[in-house]
């Protein structure tokens, strides 16, 4: 099976080599609109083929594929319980040194209102009353009224400011009983995901052992580009914290000022990644299209095309996936921009040497960043598109016009 992706592939390749000769041949504009029309034709015709390869792929590959995604989503949701326990573990021991910090400053508040009712109570009968009617004159009169509206006033504060300590504290109380609740539920529901993922790894060790040579070498492929996604999950993932943590501390800085808010499906101001085509550009446009597929692709009349950036922003990857022998794997060419909304658009299976933009580049809405390729894993020229929340993939179609 494998060797008749590759055939195919060499086949779209000699019709993209052809196409550069006709392009320098040709004549008149009329030449050159025949001709490329003639190559989307047989790049159609080549897709169909491919299309019927995938088609005869064997009921157990078919269902190796979906459990290797399984798989893959079970060990994204079990890192991120980790994530969760962590953060909530930080979490309560915080809330137990504020409890603690705070018990102490009531107990100190406690002590200094009980020191005052007794030195009130020592003093006998003596009352506010006595003290101003014994003033000698005007002025000894005011000092002690003075001295008698500070010490009521103090008296006030004091019993204000600690019954107001002692909500506080209940209330630091219930929600780190809280957070403790959530994180049992976070362990129970982790060890309920590893033995998920034990089941399903079984599983499919089973499946892989029933296929054939070329279908096992797919079988490893795919969970190559599984564990590449994983790792580029994990830096995007990074750098939208790191990017929520400065908004933050720029909010704090702003003393309330108000911050943007992240781009949505209605309102997400995107242009469509290859200019002058759209959505009917996409053969599938269910999401996702397959088990495992964190995006969309744009397969249709898209040979020789420029890739855009959808919007303005700065380019948080611009790499090339490759094995240990140079050969591209998994995304290929590709690119990550961030447009600093909560959102990131990834571009993949670029052509080769095509990418423009790198690491830190500021892009604008409409520019250039490649053209389009079969790069990676990757069974003919098309663009893989996605869209990325807080650095996870969400469906892309919303989102684009």
């Amino acid at each position: 099976m494998k060797s008749r992706f590759i055939a195919i592939l060499l086949i779209v390749t000699i019709l993209l080599g052809s196409w550069g000769t006709y392009y320098t041949l040709a004549a008149t504009k009329s030449e050159l609109n025949t001709q490329s029309s003639e190559l989307d034709t047989k790049i159609a015709e080549k897709e169909k083929e491919i299309e019927t390869v995938e088609s005869n792929l064997s009921a157990a590959m078919k269902e190796v594929q979906t459990l290797v995604a399984q798989i893959s989503t079970y060990e994204q949701a079990i890192s991120d319980l980790n994530d969760k326990i962590n953060t909530v573990s930080d979490e309560i021991t915080q809330a137990e040194n504020d409890i603690a910090q705070k018990e102490k400053e009531t107990e100190e508040k406690q002590d200094l209102l009980n020191k005052r009712l007794i030195a009130i109570y020592e003093s006998g009968n003596t009352s506010y009353l006595d003290m101003l009617l014994t003033s000698s004159d005007l002025s000894d009169f005011l000092s002690k009224y003075y001295l008698i509206s500070e010490i009521a006033e103090y008296d006030t504060n004091l019993i204000i400011s600690l019954k107001e300590a002692r909500a506080k504290l209940e209330e630091a109380k219930i929600e780190l009983e809280t957070n403790k609740a959530s994180l049992e539920n976070a362990k129970a529901e982790q060890v309920e995901k590893q033995e998920a993922l034990k089941k399903i790894k079984a599983e499919k060790d089973s499946k892989v052992a029933s296929l054939n040579s070329e279908e096992k070498a797919l079988e490893s492929e795919l969970e190559e580009f599984e564990k590449d996604k994983k790792d580029v999950q994990s830096q995007l993932a990074a750098i939208a914290r790191q990017e929520a943590a400065e908004a933050a501390a720029r909010a704090a800085a702003a003393s309330g000022g108000t911050t943007a808010s992240g781009g949505t499906s209605s309102s997400s101001g995107y242009i469509f990644p290859i200019p002058g085509l759209s959505k009917s550009n996409i053969r599938t446009l269910k999401y996702p299209s397959y088990a495992g597929h964190t995006g969309v692709d744009i397969n249709i009349n898209v040979v020789g095309k420029n890739v855009v950036a959808v919007k303005s922003g700065t380019v948080a990857i611009s790499t090339a996936m490759r094995r240990a022998d140079g050969s591209y794997k998994s995304y290929g060419e590709y690119v990550v921009i961030n447009h600093h909304d909560g959102t990131m658009t990834l571009y993949a299976h670029m052509l080769s040497g095509s990418r423009t933009v790198s690491p830190g580049d500021e892009v604008t809405q409409g520019q250039i960043i490649g053209t389009v390729g079969s790069t990676g894993n990757s069974t003919g020229p098309h663009l893989h598109f996605e869209v990325r929340v807080n650095g996870s993939p969400v469906n892309p179609i919303s989102y684009l016009p």
